[in-house]
């Protein structure tokens, strides 16, 4: 798909450890909210600022997200605030609106006030 095509970008961070039924339902509503959708998979540095270790390394969960059919691209997410992440994508898309997509079980969205200056938003799954 060309670049200029693109209308809306889906960014969904997870850390997508012990991958089962409910990431995979995520990440195919992230999938089907826009027309192009990269999942941010948190380093294993940013796992741990806000929880265990992971049991599966980077490259591991990297490995299982990437042959997905609803991931377009993956990209690796350094901390827990996905912004830095986001501002690479609108370079990249510059047209496009940002969506990103949560669950239910992130309180924190320190993402948020990059969306609103970007005219983005927050999709809850």
């Amino acid at each position: 798909m060309a670049d200029g095509t693109i209308k809306k970008v889906a960014y969904s961070p997870v850390v997508a450890d012990l991958f089962h039924y409910g990431h995979l339902q995520s990440l195919q509503f992230a999938h089907s909210a826009a027309d192009y959708h990269i999942c941010g998979i948190l380093s294993d540095e940013a796992v741990q600022s806000f929880r265990r270790k992971p049991i599966a390394n980077l490259k591991e969960r990297e490995a299982v997200v990437s042959n997905l059919r609803c991931v377009d691209e993956v990209m690796v997410q350094e901390t827990f605030d996905p912004t830095e992440n986001l501002k690479k994508i609108k370079a990249r898309f510059p047209q496009a609106e940002l969506i990103v997509i949560r669950g239910s079980n992130w309180k924190k969205t320190p993402e948020s006030m990059y969306l609103k200056q970007a005219g983005g938003r927050i999709l809850q799954h």
